[in-house]
């Protein structure tokens, strides 16, 4: 088929599957670099055990906090729990300074450096236990339909309320009270006390620091602003209902705490705060906040502490780097991979081991090294992209000679010491007979494991296609931005060229030791486009080796990769094949893998093209993918389609048009970044019980469990601080992700989005 014949028939396809209006109106101009000033990031903690179970919190001068327990009061101040008083407690709050608690023994009052403790008689007829307490510049008191005033040690003032209370709320701005009965919510006006709602159900209530009133009820929330009410339920995006504690924040904004997690809410965003990520307890009993924005939970499992910490993307950046080079470099070549915990949480203790992807894992440090280099000419950055080429390059060494060699050119997905225990033990041959009974396409190899020719080391075979892409990604990126000298660029383009070369002799697969081909490894055109049972990677498959010719190509100068390409392109359609690399189809439809893979091969794909012709088909092609992709959040996608697609246009029916990225993807791209968890430990996120979630239908995975899948009512999957990160091949549809916590993944999908977003200057930092 020839290539002129492909390009008209991939017009004539663009045509039919573009809508017949509102496309040009949707795309947008380029979107301009975005600032990213210091922002708030919020890491989760959990502060030391207390005797008991805490049940309510209040935050004092300082910032000391104040624990009811259920065996006692104590504060926390300068790093530790004191104990205040024995004996069970069920509220506190602040007077002024001093510090007032329901307890046991009634109402005690604690003050001074030691926390001294006086007690106040209570009011008759008051219990403790049942009571309701407001603090402030005097103490109020609520049970029944009776409300009481003390003013420091003075006779309480009694005040007959509307109805028997269920909860109360002080103003810290102007003292106002308001309470919550059966019938609605009253504020005292005056003398008197006037009904400013009637929606039923209100279990607790709070003024936040602009002096609005917040409810929660069993509908929802709702606030007074203005004189006006607002009211929010699920289909405003809240994650959850039944709450048990409502809290103002330190800047207007307000914390819900549920049986199944925490909740914050500004106004605009909701956050869900769930799982051992965020807190010690899902079961949350009181909130309280300081005045630097620090939330403190009341859970069954403890008293947790959510940071308010100050910082920016590049502070973060230096966290994960550091981690890395603490925990996750792996043996002496430093393939970067997670690393598992002795015990769940506990970051003292872990144990490295190797993957099925440890050349891509770790290429993918490599390249957000190479683009760290290309930003910021910081030479650590070149010497750790250094060290990620020369152990991908062994990966390539390693295999040739022994006593099983594989064809040169032939990469590794893995090493061993063979100090270690002999991984040829547990990966023999029976257990790939067992699982070949139950995946026909998995490949019997004996050994799975050969030793290198020295002896020293143990090399894992059957090498998929996405190994290849991520060598092929990095060392083009090392070969273009970080390569010092042209001896180095030579030396970068025979690593790739070997492989290429590999694959060329090969007919177009990828050939282990057992002179077959890897699982995955099958670019050729009567296996991609003759055998049916390929045509699911037919378009991702065509999509690769095209990159892979195009990459070699570029860093040798050699004319016989663009005769490989032009051949599979002219007699076989590859071009047309690219088109639609992703079988998946739909929004959800899953296999990020794929999409991983298919994404950095577009990079060089669109980069290296000297084809205009071609190139607009690549672009065309990443312009209908990133479609599908554009809600998954992804900074790491969007900022590859950002450059692929950077002045390129298509012509339809209807004339050209540029294929610029529509939509808020680079506002998106960085609020992703801000939240990216500082704690990459994989807790466990349940998210199948929210109330804002759309659940995906069997039509889009007709294979998968609809409940355990879905997005927001927005559209958009969930914030990535609400999920569990590790690479970007994971599914951001998956409701319930993570472990028990004795994982820790490294930092790298953070690091390569946000220092590729600093190359192509997407972001900027002061």
């Amino acid at each position: 088929m020839a290539r002129t014949h492909n390009l008209l028939l991939a017009a004539a396809l663009a045509v039919a599957i573009i809508p017949a209006a509102g496309v040009h109106a949707a795309t947008t101009t380029a979107a301009a670099p975005a600032l990213v000033e210091p922002f708030v990031l919020q890491v989760g903690g959990t502060l030391p055990a207390l005797p008991g179970t805490a049940v309510s919190l209040a935050t004092g001068p300082g910032g000391v906090v104040a624990a009811a327990h259920d065996k006692g009061l104590a504060v926390w101040a300068a790093g530790a729990w004191k104990e205040v008083a024995a004996g069970a407690a069920h509220r506190v709050a602040w007077r002024g300074g001093d510090l007032a608690a329901l307890t046991a023994r009634g109402l005690l009052i604690a003050s001074g450096d030691r926390w001294r403790t006086t007690s106040v008689r209570l009011p008759h007829g008051v219990d403790p236990a049942r009571a309701l307490l407001a603090g402030g510049p005097d103490l109020v008191l609520a049970q029944g339909d009776r409300l009481y005033r003390n003013d420091r040690g003075h006779a309480w003032r009694p005040d007959r309320l509307p109805g028997d209370v269920v909860a109360i709320a002080r103003s810290a701005k102007s003292g106002a009270i308001a309470v919550a009965t059966a019938t609605g919510v009253y504020e005292r006006a005056g003398r008197s006390w006037k009904q400013v709602s009637a929606t039923p159900a209100v279990g607790h209530l709070a003024y936040d620091g602009k002096d609005r009133l917040w409810y929660a009820a069993a509908s929802g929330i709702g606030v007074r602003d203005g004189g006006a009410w607002k009211a929010y339920g699920p289909a405003d995006g809240l994650p959850m209902l039944g709450f048990t504690a409502l809290t103002p924040g330190a800047n207007g904004d307000i914390w819900l705490g549920t049986a199944s997690g925490a909740i914050r809410f500004d106004g605009t965003n909701w956050e869900y705060r769930q799982g051992r990520r965020w807190l010690p307890g899902d079961a949350v009993a009181a909130i309280a906040v300081d005045a630097q924005a620090n939330a403190y939970f009341a859970t069954s499992e403890g008293v947790g502490k959510i940071e308010a910490r100050r910082t920016t993307l590049g502070e973060k950046a230096d966290v994960y780097e550091r981690a890395i080079a603490a925990m996750h470099r792996r043996t002496p070549y430093g393939f970067v991979e997670g690393v598992d915990l002795h015990t769940p949480g506990d970051l003292s203790k872990w144990v490295q081991g190797s993957s099925d992807n440890d050349g891509l894992w770790t290429a993918m440090y490599g390249a957000a090294e190479a683009f760290r280099y290309g930003a910021a000419k910081d030479p650590a950055a070149r010497d750790n992209a250094r060290k990620v080429f020369e152990a991908l390059k062994f990966l390539g060494d390693v295999t040739q000679g022994g006593t099983d060699p594989a064809p040169p050119g032939f990469i590794a997905r893995s090493i061993i010491e063979t100090t270690a225990t002999d991984p040829n033990i547990r990966d023999n041959e029976q257990r790939d007979r067992d699982k070949q009974k139950g995946d026909a396409y998995w490949k019997i190899l004996v050994p799975r494991w050969p030793k290198s020719a020295d002896g020293k080391w143990y090399w894992k075979t059957d090498t998929s296609s996405d190994e290849l892409v991520g060598h092929y990604f990095f060392n083009a990126l090392y070969h273009d931005i970080v390569a010092k000298d042209d001896a180095e660029k030579r030396e970068v383009a025979s690593v790739i060229t070997r492989t290429t070369d590999h694959l060329i002799a090969g007919d177009f697969f990828f050939v282990d030791h057992d002179g077959k081909p890897t699982r995955w490894g099958f670019f050729n055109p009567k296996e991609i486009n003759g055998n049916p049972w390929r045509r699911e990677e037919r378009g991702l498959n065509s999509q690769t080796i095209l990159a892979f010719l195009a990459i070699a190509e570029h860093v040798s100068g050699d004319p016989k990769y663009a005769a490989a390409k032009k051949k599979l392109i002219d007699e076989h359609g590859y071009d047309m094949n690219t088109l639609a690399p992703k079988v998946t189809p739909g929004v959800g439809g899953g296999n990020q893998s794929d999409d991983e893979m298919a994404f950095m091969n577009y990079y060089h794909l669109l980069a290296y093209e000297k084809d205009a012709e071609l190139k607009r088909s690549w672009a065309r092609s990443l312009y209908d993918y990133w479609q599908l992709e554009q809600y998954e959040l992804n900074p790491f996608f969007n900022f590859i389609a950002a450059t692929g697609l950077a002045g390129q246009t298509w012509l339809d029916a209807y004339g050209p048009f540029p294929l610029d990225m529509p939509g808020p993807w680079l506002e998106q791209s960085v609020d992703t970044l801000k939240r990216f968890p500082l704690n990459m430990i994989d807790w466990k996120q349940t998210n199948t019980a929210r109330l804002d979630i759309v659940n995906l239908g069997r039509h889009i995975r007709p294979d998968a469990d609809p409940a355990k899948l879905g997005m927001r009512r927005n559209g958009l999957v969930l914030p990535i601080d609400e999920r569990v990160i590790g690479h970007w091949n994971h599914d951001p549809y998956k409701l319930e992700q993570g472990g028990a916590g004795t994982h820790v993944n490294d930092g790298t999908s953070y690091l390569l989005p946000y220092w590729m977003g600093r190359y192509h200057k997407f972001i900027t930092e002061k």
